[in-house]
């Protein structure tokens, strides 16, 4: 009996211990803090990344558009007033230029510079004067005396009045003006020795009012005839002769298919910078004002360098037609009486201010 007690109490404590052994157990597993949880690897290339800015916004792409060919001095002050204008807004305007009538001829051009069409548009204002009359009166044949009288008058608010008027009728701002040179009369069969000598010539005119009426003055028949197409008509006599300045004359070579350089300086003649009010609605007033910068920049630079090579362009093409020395002021007198035509067109009190510069 002794023996069965002495196992039973050694059964009993060993129970007991194991007990005590299993509450232990569970008590430190409740204490043990659980592991913590495996770090997802950081994607590559983003350890220590600050927050990414947003994306700048996209460069503005305008189209400029113009009628002269690749080699005038007209393309080469485009391209360096595109390569300009990037430059100084750090790319976020580009122009695209695009000459010898890739957008379409001098009337299509203006057209769709004015409907916003095409951004930027280099050529004479005459394109507008269907639209706003006023600005003729640069067209006009002899208004200018030389080309300091030109200049002057370029420089005036007489001149800031027409630029403000265009903008208004027809959605289009000057930007800058460049020299485009005196413009001169070449003829095939017949020199001009006296404004008598046109009469009845076919002379290639642009399409607009004032060159039309003035060769009418003069006795001739004016037939407007797309810039690009001149050459060949002079060439199949379609035409007697047309006008331009002699860095024109040059570039296109209307001089292969004329016989004389007649040296008329009938007319002293800007091309502008024109750009679209729709374009200016697509850009903040800082890039408009480096616009307006960049433009008046490559005028200065231009236009001594285009009245430079313009006796240049003279001397050329004397070498491969004749040039002849005719009597101006009978091209003066004859055209002067065309001015009524125009002078209710005008702004009231201009020609007179111009004649008084």
């Amino acid at each position: 009996m002794k023996k069965l007690t002495l196992w039973k109490k050694t059964v009993g404590l060993a129970l007991s211990a194991v007990l005590v052994l299993s509450m232990a157990a569970c008590g430190s597993k409740e204490e043990t803090p659980a592991p913590a949880p495996a770090e997802t690897p950081a994607e590559e290339g983003t350890e220590d990344q600050q927050p990414e800015e947003a994306p700048a916004a996209e460069a503005i792409t305008l189209r400029l558009g113009h009628t002269q060919s690749t080699e005038h001095l007209i393309n080469a002050s485009a391209e360096k007033f595109a390569a300009m204008v990037e430059e100084k807004t750090n790319g976020a305007v580009k122009i695209d230029i695009y000459p010898a009538e890739t957008l379409g001829t001098n009337t299509e051009l203006a057209e769709a510079c004015s409907n916003g069409d095409v951004d930027f548009y280099i050529s004479a204002t005459g394109q507008y004067t269907a639209r706003y009359s006023p600005f003729t009166i640069v067209e006009a044949f002899y208004m200018f005396r030389d080309l300091d009288h030109m200049l002057k008058f370029y420089e005036s608010e007489a001149h800031q009045k027409l630029v403000d008027g265009l903008a208004e009728e027809c959605k289009v701002h000057i930007l800058a003006d460049l020299y485009y040179g005196a413009r001169q009369m070449t003829t095939s069969g017949k020199a001009l020795n006296t404004a008598d000598d046109l009469e009845g010539m076919k002379m290639r005119a642009a399409n607009e009012p004032l060159p039309i009426a003035a060769f009418t003055q003069l006795g001739a028949s004016p037939t407007p005839i797309a810039y690009n197409e001149t050459y060949l008509a002079l060439q199949q006599h379609t035409v007697d002769g047309q006008e331009n300045p002699p860095a024109s004359i040059s570039a296109m070579k209307f001089y292969e298919v004329q016989d004389y350089m007649n040296l008329t300086y009938h007319q002293f003649q800007m091309l502008s910078i024109f750009m679209s009010d729709a374009a200016m609605q697509k850009l903040s007033q800082d890039q408009i004002d480096v616009i307006y910068e960049c433009a008046k920049a490559v005028a200065e630079e231009h236009n001594p360098q285009a009245i430079e090579q313009e006796q240049g362009f003279i001397e050329e093409i004397g070498k491969n037609c004749e040039l002849v020395e005719p009597d101006i002021e009978s091209f003066r007198t004859k055209i002067a009486p065309m001015y009524d035509q125009f002078k209710d067109q005008w702004i009231e009190g201009m020609f007179e201010e111009i004649q008084a510069m």
